[in-house]
C-alpha cells in the first residue's frame, strides 16, 4: 500500500466520527469556513434543525462532546460556537478529500456542500 501503513486507531477514530450525519455536517461547516477565510469558529446555532428536544440533546450531549473528545473541534458551549481541535490536522485531508471529490461519488453518497435544511441531527 504505496509504503504507508494506516494507523488503525486514528482511521477507525476518523470513521466513527464522519458515520453520522450531524457530526459531518459540523465538520464540513467549520471546513468550508476556515478554508474559505471566513474565520476560524462557527456558531452551529442555525446548522442544525433543533426542533425537538430529542435533537438538542442528541446535539449537546453526544455529537458535540464526542467531537470535542476526538480533538477535531473545541467546543464553547457559553457563545455556541466550533473551532478547529487539536486533532483537527487529523481529519481534515478526509474532509478535504471528500469535499473535493463529492460529485464523484454515487448519488446515495453525494448529499450536498451546504445543504443546511437537509442535516438531519
Amino acid at each position: 500500500m504505496l509504503g504507508h501503513k494506516p494507523n488503525a486507531e486514528e482511521t477507525d477514530r476518523a470513521m466513527n466520527i464522519l458515520s453520522h450525519s450531524c457530526r459531518r455536517r459540523l465538520l464540513f461547516e467549520l471546513y468550508e469556513q476556515v478554508n474559505s477565510g471566513g474565520g476560524e469558529s462557527i456558531s452551529y446555532i442555525g446548522l442544525t434543525p433543533l426542533g425537538t428536544e430529542k435533537k438538542r440533546t442528541l446535539l449537546y450531549h453526544a455529537h458535540l462532546p464526542k467531537l470535542e473528545e476526538s480533538g477535531y473541534i473545541t467546543w464553547n458551549e457559553a457563545e455556541k460556537t466550533i473551532q478547529r481541535g487539536s486533532r483537527w490536522e487529523e481529519i481534515e485531508p478526509l474532509l478535504e478529500l471528500i469535499y473535493s471529490h463529492l460529485y464523484e461519488l454515487p448519488p446515495f453518497l453525494q448529499g450536498t456542500r451546504s445543504d443546511k435544511n437537509g442535516m438531519k441531527c
